[in-house]
């Protein structure tokens, strides 16, 4: 009996409201204008995305050759004369990879 009473109501469902917005000319426009808005929105989104990644790209470029000119530099100094406390670790997204070189470099026997 429940089947029969969930088919009904099936069949109601898809006979007053689906066929009745599909024949409404508001639906219709609103329709339209919702999937012009939605293409607009996501066409922005992939751009600011884009944008957003060559921004990244470029300092994660920036990143690695400051980190391979410091390792250049500081393997040409002595290592046993040190002046002042250590400095602190970079932050953020250089940092990440400053600290994700070192970590293959040890990994591939590289450096030390």
């Amino acid at each position: 009996m429940n089947q029969f009473i969930q088919r009904v109501a099936n069949y109601v469902a898809n006979e007053i409201f689906v066929k009745g917005l599909a024949n409404s000319k508001t639906f219709q426009k609103f329709a339209v204008r919702t999937d012009s808005h939605l293409s607009e929105m996501k066409k922005g989104g992939v751009e600011s995305l884009n944008s957003k990644l060559d921004d990244l790209h470029k300092a994660a470029t920036e990143a690695a050759y400051s980190t391979a000119e410091a390792a250049k530099n500081s393997s040409s100094k002595s290592s046993y004369h040190t002046s002042g406390p250590p400095t602190p670790p970079k932050g953020g997204f250089p940092g990440f990879v400053s600290a994700f070189g070192k970590e293959v470099k040890k990994d591939l026997g590289i450096g030390k």
